[in-house]
């Protein structure tokens, strides 16, 4: 777990007031960057798969069974393609015990595959159980997957100190507008504690004006949904152009691997700060929100009740058990060394 260490020895008046001065201006960027990326685009984002899924309606069948989306696989390879898209990755941590990084890619990979898939039949799945998602949605989970970037890391802590570098997160933002792809982040570490990767998910949209999805195998926390690893898709908007394309059937959606040796060719890493009030106040408001929301919880668009009738006798018959697998995030006002303390989260 990522140590909110304070650093070490007290401080001069002028250091102190340097560091106030720092903190306060890291927080006011970084809630511009939240209400830029968190609320503002993501809005956009919302609008444009209530659009592809309401009005310029999406049907099923607009990818054959055997496209690169719905198999993962490189048509000039015939390999998965998941591997040929890292675009920068760690050393993996000796003696850890991770599994090889393709197997790791090629399971968060299939798992989204498997979601492209349920808009390949036709007729179609009707939405319920078997068709957990619209087909805007499923669709869009191509793009993601098929053409989008990844960068893999150890754990949130070793990722933290290359995205606390400016070199990093500028050759990062330069990644993203120059191949104008989604992106995702994949940690080898599954066993995580969820607040932290919280406190990481604010630490990246205070940084950039996109949001930080928090998927994984843990307990649930803020929007996240179940993912074989850790996946955090920093979600930039590249596959409303990917998605209209393959609706107005124009051309092949499926984009070649980014050339390799292209990107972060330099040596990044730097200091890593304890989590911010603004990064820990959007982790809290976030989690809260979907914490009060009820058996939805982090199923945004469509009604759980539909595709988890099952699940949803359950929550009738005794909720406190379902409401006990979204995490508790503290209060930003919660003092850090009580944040980290996992006595302090209750379950």
């Amino acid at each position: 777990m990522q140590q909110f260490s304070h650093g070490a020895g007290p401080a001069s008046p002028r250091q102190a007031q340097k560091k106030r001065w720092h903190t306060a201006l890291y927080n006011a960027r970084g809630f511009v960057s939240i209400v830029r990326g968190d609320i503002i685009h993501n809005t956009i984002g919302a609008f444009h798969v209530l659009r592809l899924w309401h009005v310029q309606k999406l049907p099923s069948g607009l990818l054959a069974k055997d496209h690169p989306w719905a198999t993962g696989l490189n048509p000039a390879t015939g390999a998965p393609v998941w591997p040929q898209n890292v675009v920068f990755g760690t050393p993996p941590t000796p003696g850890a015990g991770y599994e090889a990084d393709d197997h790791i890619m090629q399971k968060v990979g299939n798992f989204l595959v498997d979601m492209v898939k349920k808009s390949t039949p036709v007729p179609e799945i009707p939405h319920g159980p078997e068709r957990r998602m619209p087909h805007v949605v499923n669709y869009l989970h191509g793009s993601v997957h098929y053409n989008g970037m990844w960068l893999l890391f150890n754990d949130f802590a070793e990722a933290k100190v290359y995205f606390s570098d400016p070199r990093f997160r500028q050759e990062f933002r330069r990644l993203v507008q120059r191949e104008k792809r989604e992106v995702t982040l994949v940690f080898r570490e599954r066993k995580y504690d969820p607040v932290e990767y919280a406190y990481f998910s604010g630490f990246i949209m205070a940084n950039f004006p996109w949001f930080a999805n928090v998927n994984g195998p843990g307990k649930k926390v803020m929007w996240g949904n179940p993912a074989p690893y850790p996946s955090m898709n920093i979600i930039n908007g590249s596959w409303v152009r990917d998605v209209d394309q393959l609706r107005r059937g124009r051309g092949e959606v499926a984009r070649p691997p980014v050339p390799a040796g292209t990107y972060f060719l330099g040596r990044y890493g730097a200091a890593v700060q304890p989590p911010y009030f603004v990064e820990r106040l959007v982790a809290f408001v976030e989690n809260e929100w979907v914490r009060r929301r009820g058996f939805n919880a982090g199923l945004f668009f469509i009604n759980r009740k539909q595709i988890d009738p099952r699940i949803y006798e359950k929550y009738l018959a005794d909720r406190a058990i379902l409401a006990a697998k979204q995490t508790v995030v503290p209060s930003p006002r919660t003092p850090l060394q009580e944040a980290a303390a996992p006595a302090a989260r209750p379950e």
